[in-house]
């Protein structure tokens, strides 16, 4: 048992070493960052801004404005105006709007539910951007409550059950751009992240996966002493850096559209066993009307980001696998790129950057792995400009790192680079 016990302890020292346990270390500082700077960007102190145009000017109506400003929501009221034109009036300072037609108290006087209609200006599919929505529904909850005792004490027992279960009916409304449909924003929201889920999820795992298959083959041919070999070839060192960009760039597209194919077969097959493919095919057609679909161009724009994003990854990497003097000292190393990596798939996951204050927003774009997460959702926008734009940035920061790397190989200090974590004696 003596035995067993030394040789338990020879190993965990050998693993809880600074080298291992500094990537568990900068994980939680980072978390504990990104929900400092998510709980900041959701507690604004300004509360959700809401238009109401009130058509019908009644004291029924009046309490859906009542409702909503008793959930925190402040109210900008509007009366006797086409919605479309206050939209277009405030189109810089709401996306929010509740109308209340005309008509709205005699339907629940001749004992019939009353129609609210919400329409949404969506600039973003972020869960933070749902927020407000979300308040107008509990509004609508509490004006529903409240018209219903009303009704009760003034009518009853005549009124009929079903009136006072649900006196009001929401028709939503979302509006992008120039089109507008009939769904809510949550829906549209909700299909957006459910067909762009993927590509985040395998973005990620590319990117470590090929960082850590570059960086550990220049680790192991450090340990293995067969780097002097390889640099002794005839051959340019920006060539030998080349090849392994390339070599490790298409092994990366391989695992990446092996990880896109099988995933989407996933998600079929969950969708199909829960019995929602009839809901998706009537959402496409919504999504369809608004102007939120793919065309084969944007796919190649989609490709294109996510490759300069591989690329870009894969440049950083080559540049930290030379400092490793071990394979067990790469996890460490590449966990300055998994940060970069993981603040911009978090961060824009939660936060709309196009509603984001400009400090926060420019700090997050100026991540370059930011470009290839907000690539689907700006196509789907048809922000074509600002994917362009993300995608010359990353090949921007790939040539920087690229000259970098060859650099590193072109001396031949490669073979004695290393970045030891150890306290020297």
């Amino acid at each position: 048992m003596r035995t067993f016990m030394v040789l338990v302890r020879k190993e965990l020292g050998e693993l809880l070493t600074l080298q291992m346990l500094a990537p568990f270390i900068a994980i939680i500082f980072v978390f504990m960052a990104l929900g400092n700077v998510i709980s900041a960007a959701g507690d604004t102190d300004e509360p959700t801004r809401v238009v109401v145009v009130d058509n019908d000017g009644t004291a029924e109506s009046a309490v859906i404005g009542a409702s909503l400003e008793a959930v925190g929501l402040t109210v900008v009221p509007v009366q006797d105006e086409d919605l479309d034109a206050v939209v277009t009036r405030e189109a810089d300072s709401a996306g929010l709007y509740v109308v209340v037609p005309e008509g709205f108290g005699a339907s629940l006087e001749r004992g019939e539910p009353a129609m609210v209609q919400v329409r949404t200006v969506m600039t973003g599919f972020s869960f933070l951007g749902m927020r407000g929505g979300a308040e107008v529904q509990n509004g609508l909850a509490a004006a529903n409550q409240s018209i219903a005792t009303a009704i009760a004490a003034r009518h009853a027992p005549d009124v009929p059950v079903a009136l006072l279960q649900q006196p009001l009916t929401v028709e939503n409304q979302v509006t992008i751009g120039e089109r507008t449909a009939a769904t809510s924003a949550e829906a549209v929201a909700g299909f957006v992240s459910q067909q762009t889920t993927l590509i985040p999820i395998v973005l990620f795992i590319v990117i470590v996966f090929a960082a850590q298959m570059i960086a550990t083959t220049i680790a192991t041919e450090k340990e293995n002493k067969t780097l002097e070999t390889l640099l002794s070839y005839p051959i340019s060192r920006t060539s030998l850096v080349t090849a392994k960009m390339v070599a490790a760039g298409l092994v990366s597209l391989l695992s990446a559209g092996a990880y896109m194919i099988g995933m989407r077969q996933y998600m079929a097959g969950m969708m199909s066993g829960v019995g929602e493919q009839s809901a998706t095919d009537a959402m496409s057609g919504v999504m369809a009307e608004l102007g939120l679909t793919l065309t084969t161009a944007d796919y190649a724009m989609l490709g294109l980001s996510l490759f300069a994003g591989i690329l870009l990854a894969l440049s950083i990497a080559i540049i930290l696998g030379a400092f490793a003097e071990s394979v067990k000292a790469v996890g460490a190393l590449i966990t300055p790129l998994m940060m970069t990596l993981m603040v911009p798939y978090l961060l824009t996951m939660f936060i709309d950057l196009n509603s984001a204050s400009p400090l926060l927003k420019w700090a997050v774009l100026a991540i370059p792995f930011t470009h290839p997460f907000t690539a689907a959702q700006n196509l789907f926008l048809g922000n074509e400009g600002v994917v362009w734009a993300g995608i010359a940035y990353q090949l921007v920061w790939f040539a920087g790192f690229a000259l970098i790397a060859a650099k590193v190989f072109s001396s031949d200090r490669i073979l004695t680079m290393k970045l030891d974590l150890r306290r020297k004696r």
